[in-house]
């Protein structure tokens, strides 16, 4: 199902959730496919490398630049990307239908500290303990 929303408002800067509500980031840019006439979004882009070519200028060019370097060595080189027919819901967070741990690209710096590092913190286990 096809469904017109305004990009700017409805998806750009949003909270983005997995199926079990869990944050995984905000939509910081979109991917667009141009051809075939009208353009259609075809996944959203997370993290400070598209975010910063969003803002642009040198402070953007320098965190995109760092965010990239620090990807170096991932099965590609663009930013994590979320395909826009995994979106359950729009509002009023963008909801996935799938799990934080179907998208190996996403949060992936968040998802190793915490299986070795936050983990091992005090006060991080069960509270009965």
């Amino acid at each position: 199902m096809s469904r017109l929303v305004s990009a700017r408002i409805a998806l750009l800067d949003n909270q983005i959730v997995d199926c079990h509500r869990l944050p995984i980031g905000r939509a910081d840019d979109l991917e667009i496919e141009l051809g075939g006439g009208v353009p259609r979004i075809t996944a959203l882009l997370i993290g400070s490398q598209p975010l910063g070519d969003r803002i642009g200028g040198h402070l953007g060019r320098a965190m995109a630049a760092v965010s990239a370097r620090l990807r170096r060595g991932a099965e590609d080189d663009g930013p994590p990307a979320i395909p826009v027919s995994s979106i359950r819901d729009l509002e009023p967070l963008i909801e996935l239908d799938l799990e934080l741990d179907d998208l190996p690209n996403v949060a992936a710096l968040e998802q190793w500290l915490a299986a070795h590092f936050v983990e091992r913190l005090p006060g991080s286990g069960d509270a009965s303990e």
